[in-house]
């Protein structure tokens, strides 16, 4: 399988996973949401060893989570705070926000997890209208 390459918003920092990747998940949970800015965290989980940092490992930054999920990184672009690849708690894999990624990964979200946290907004997008831009200008 030939790599997939990813970056975060201003594109200092890169990476390239390969390999199909172990799961993907949508996060509920109060410290994902605050995080990603967003009504659920997409992550994906590759092999450690299946990544490698091709540009601005120096850019990124971590914050650890010390009230929400205590002990969870978070990293990030210094210069655009973007989200970017972490690696997970037991260091045998490396969790990658699927909105960094360039190409289609060839799996799809396998499960909501931690869904007792989640959003009393949230609903699936399957059910909303859909437009190619703007809505309200």
């Amino acid at each position: 399988m030939h790599p997939i390459h990813g970056s975060c918003l201003c594109g200092k920092v890169a990476f390239e996973v390969t390999g199909a990747p172990l799961v993907f998940l949508y996060c509920h949970c109060r410290s994902c949401r605050k995080s990603s800015g967003s009504v659920h965290a997409a992550n994906l989980a590759f092999p450690e060893d299946a990544f490698r940092w091709t540009r601005g490992e120096d850019l990124v930054a971590k914050f650890v989570d010390t009230e929400e999920n205590p002990g969870f990184p978070r990293c990030f672009c210094s210069q655009c705070g973007s989200p970017v690849p972490k690696t997970s708690r037991n260091g045998k894999f490396r969790v990658v926000p699927s909105g960094c990624l360039d190409a289609d990964p060839g799996l799809r979200p396998q499960a909501n997890i931690f869904w007792a946290e989640h959003a009393p907004w949230y609903l699936s997008a399957d059910g909303l209208p859909k437009h190619d831009g703007h809505v309200v200008r």
